[in-house]
């Protein structure tokens, strides 16, 4: 855990509480006592009280044949309601529909959390073999089409603080240093879209545009994604454009932008 726990204004017992709950849902599988006990190693009575708590409230789930621990049913609960508040996908649905049909690929809207874009919402694509990411699933910033539309339109420090080292290979493509990571983000500062061509998995492609606010930030990120046979390098550049139209359209739409679009001045 964090410097923040030992704030005097912390209540330590929610903070653990809240920890654990992270470390529950970042697992991506139920999870034993002991697991927990040896990704925390806090005392274990202490971690049998939270768990018996939250799993009291909802917010976890005890297997009673495995005895394992996962996500409970109100974090779903809690998720659905945010989903609902969330004008933001009411807003880009018809144009994620629009982008599934025209391209005949799957599309996503995404938002970040702290490291990793995670997938709100999504229009699946008709085709037999076709990309079908989960909602509520994450993935890197920095090798993935929706990251590197968020990177991109970050400050300097931005990248320095999320990336003090090289970057871990995902597959051969992947972009592993800094300085290549930092060009490849003026690239897309300068189209005004991001590609993923087989950087987070094998066969793969993405691509995506931010949708950006008044302060040229983005709020969200939408994109498509499709095997490679399928999106070809003259794909990227067509369905690239019509990306960052889409995105501007969505700018425009949700007040937050004039009608220049996301590029920079200087394309």
């Amino acid at each position: 855990m964090g410097k923040n726990h030992k704030s005097p204004h912390i209540i330590q017992s929610l903070d653990k509480g809240l920890y654990l709950l992270e470390v529950v849902e970042q697992a991506n599988r139920p999870l034993t006592l002991g697991e927990l006990w040896s990704k925390l190693r806090w005392d274990k009575a202490t971690i049998h009280r939270l768990l018996a708590t939250l799993e009291r409230r909802g917010y976890v789930l005890r297997d009673q044949e495995t005895k394992k621990y996962s996500l409970g049913l109100k974090i779903y609960g809690l998720y659905n309601s945010l989903k609902r508040n969330l004008d933001i996908q009411r807003i880009t649905k018809p144009y994620l529909i629009e982008l599934a049909g025209t391209t005949g690929e799957s599309a996503h809207l995404a938002v970040v959390v702290e490291k990793y874009v995670v997938f709100i919402d999504r229009y699946s694509s008709l085709e037999m073999l076709s990309v079908n990411t989960q909602i509520g699933a994450r993935e890197p910033l920095y090798c993935t089409a929706l990251g590197k539309a968020y990177l991109a339109f970050q400050e300097e420090k931005t990248l320095e603080e999320l990336y003090p080292e090289n970057l871990v290979a995902y597959t051969q493509r992947t972009i592993t240093s800094i300085a290549k990571l930092r060009a490849n983000l003026d690239l897309v500062r300068r189209t005004g879209y991001a590609v993923d061509d087989e950087e987070y998995i094998d066969g793969i492609c993405c691509i995506s545009a931010p949708i950006l606010n008044e302060f040229r930030a983005p709020i969200a990120m939408i994109g498509i994604s499709g095997p490679k046979h399928r999106l070809p390098n003259d794909a990227l550049a067509k369905y690239g454009q019509l990306i960052h139209d889409t995105a501007t359209m969505i700018s425009q739409h949700c007040g937050c932008m004039e009608s220049e679009g996301i590029r920079h001045e200087n394309r």
